[in-house]
């Protein structure tokens, strides 16, 4: 259940922790000067959305609040987000997305405990367990954790709605098939894109020789990657149908 990637919490918040993380670890003090100087640049694309006061409510959905720290944690994640990916935007398209996310998942979590699915305690701390194993110690954990939008009584929080969602899923959702023709099509798009990607190498720059990889070795990958996807349209057309029936408010 916990390879199961969902919309919005885990896959996110893995994310936003590593790269808190940074440079640490096994990286080479070259690689770092090379991460540096990549942040550097998409900070300069990150826009700026200021903040707001954490008890200030920001939104209702059907009744039920969302208030200004819940947006802050959530604002900070999706510029740390942007900003690993290099990706840019605007101050209000930002603030729109950020908003937007907490009522979906607010929506979703709504859904999730009406139909009563629950998260243990026991489940939560296993989880943890898995995000620390991507450290080399406890220590390095807690740093990046600390460097983070999180604490650890929001990220349990997070973790807990997450594992809730993902039992829904297996539940309320019709299993998801990848068809060994969906596959094939998607390894070929991908294969012609990575010639065409050398054959536009500048003039005098060598392209790179790795050689593509067959599709036997990467079938089980691709696979994941179009149930992911397929899982993810699921999750926004219940969304947007549960929206049609929420009294929904936004107050910034």
């Amino acid at each position: 259940m916990k390879n199961k990637l969902t919309i919005f919490l885990v896959a996110m918040l893995t994310a936003v922790l590593l790269a808190a993380c940074g440079s640490d670890g096994n990286n080479a003090s070259k690689e770092g000067n090379q991460n540096k100087e990549a942040k550097e640049g998409q900070e300069q694309q990150t826009p700026e959305v200021e903040k707001v006061d954490p008890e200030k409510v920001v939104a209702k959905v059907n009744g039920q609040e969302i208030k200004g720290q819940e947006y802050n944690e959530m604002l900070q994640q999706t510029q740390m987000m942007m900003m690993q990916f290099g990706q840019g935007g605007d101050a209000k398209a930002m603030k729109d997305q950020t908003l937007n996310a907490l009522i979906d998942q607010k929506i979703l979590s709504q859904e999730v405990e009406s139909k009563g699915y629950k998260t243990s305690e026991k489940e939560i701390e296993d989880y943890i367990k898995d995000i620390k194993a991507n450290y080399e110690s406890e220590e390095k954990f807690e740093e990046a954790l600390e460097a983070s939008p999180l604490t650890m009584e929001t990220l349990k929080a997070q973790i807990s709605e997450e594992l809730a969602l993902q039992k829904y899923m297996e539940k309320e959702f019709p299993e998801t098939k990848v068809t060994d023709e969906q596959i094939k099509e998607y390894y070929n798009q991908a294969k012609e894109q990575s010639e065409a990607q050398k054959a536009e190498a500048p003039e005098g720059e060598e392209a790179p020789e790795n050689k593509f990889p067959e599709l036997a070795e990467v079938e089980d990958q691709i696979r994941g990657q179009l149930e992911q996807e397929e899982t993810q349209k699921k999750l926004q057309t219940l969304v947007e149908d549960l929206k049609k029936d929420s009294k929904i408010e936004k107050l910034i």
